[in-house]
């Protein structure tokens, strides 16, 4: 039976025939205001992280500007009050890719932000896979961003252990993976973090570059609710769960109730944060007739840890 990445690959088929094989670039608005300071002091990072590699990055860039004694607010992007960020030097933005874009409850929220024009903004997202359109899902958060009046001087994307919950978690990208984020994943966030700092100082900025590439039709397509499809089981386990709530928090759009085992499948992105979480295995999810298990269980089963960058050892 295919896999979950082949069933949504073969959906798009005919939205990717219509890709050109060349890497081709869009660049996106031509002009930005100024920057209302070349020496931020005061930072702020928005986080949207389900299995903990997006925050774990956003953690490291904060360390490095804490380090370079800045005030730095860390905040999932979902709690935050959107009214603070005007007044903020910098704003960098930070979330997994999630089918082949930006999660779009992120993207729905940056869409209401109040303007921040000429605050320098940056953006970064974390990916499992090499053919994610990461970039363009980095330059989406920024396009957004810009509309806002901030001013683009900063983006990457970092690679991980894959989250995406299959029935054996032994596909080649998930074992080619398996040791991500090492030591270079954190040099490369701190390039980016600085990188980001010497362009502010010097007034420059980045180009919103989209790449037509083979991936990008793809996050055109109903991708959640084609996924949605071979779900044929998605409900809590009364008798292991143990009302931590866990799987609420992570649930973008409050789709899962665990008190009446319940899960709104019109409100549910597919975006498995519920069942990767879960601390007792509660959550359960069956694809195409086979269960699944999530992220953690898998990093446990296969006794996989996590590498942390140094600057957590002395960071608050």
């Amino acid at each position: 039976m295919d896999t979950r990445r082949d069933f949504i690959k073969k959906s798009a088929v005919m939205g990717a025939a219509l890709c050109t094989p060349l890497s081709l670039t869009c660049e996106g608005l031509a002009a930005y205001p100024d920057l209302k300071t070349r020496s931020p002091k005061k930072v702020l990072i928005l986080w949207y992280s389900q299995t903990g590699h997006t925050q774990r990055y956003a953690r490291l860039i904060g360390c490095i500007l804490k380090g370079k004694k800045l005030t730095v607010d860390e905040r999932e992007i979902q709690d935050t009050d959107k009214e603070i960020l005007p007044g903020y030097d910098l704003i960098i933005i930070g979330t997994p890719v999630f089918y082949y874009d930006t999660p779009s409850n992120i993207s729905d929220w940056l869409e209401t932000i109040p303007s921040i024009k000429g605050t320098p903004v940056a953006a970064f997202v974390s990916f499992g896979g090499p053919e994610g359109n990461q970039h363009n899902a980095s330059c989406h958060i920024l396009k957004i961003l810009a509309e806002k009046g901030g001013v683009p001087v900063g983006r990457d994307a970092f690679r991980n252990i894959p989250s995406y919950p299959t029935p054996k978690w032994d596909s080649a990208n998930q074992r080619s993976g398996q040791h991500l984020p090492n030591a270079v994943t954190f040099a490369q966030v701190r390039r980016f973090t600085a990188h980001t700092l010497e362009r502010i100082s010097r007034g420059e900025t980045i180009p919103i570059g989209y790449e037509f590439a083979l991936r990008e039709p793809l996050r055109f397509l109903p991708l959640p609710s084609l996924n949605k499809r071979l779900m044929n089981r998605h409900t809590v386990d009364a008798s292991k769960c143990i009302s931590c709530g866990t799987c609420v928090r992570k649930c973008p759009t409050k789709a899962i109730n665990p008190y009446n085992q319940t899960v709104d499948r019109g409100k549910c992105l597919a975006c498995f944060g519920c069942l990767n979480n879960c601390p007792a295995g509660a959550v359960v999810m069956e694809y195409g007739g086979k269960p699944l298990y999530g992220f953690f269980e898998y990093l446990k089963r296969n006794s996989i840890t996590i590498m942390e960058p140094e600057e957590f050892k002395t960071c608050t």
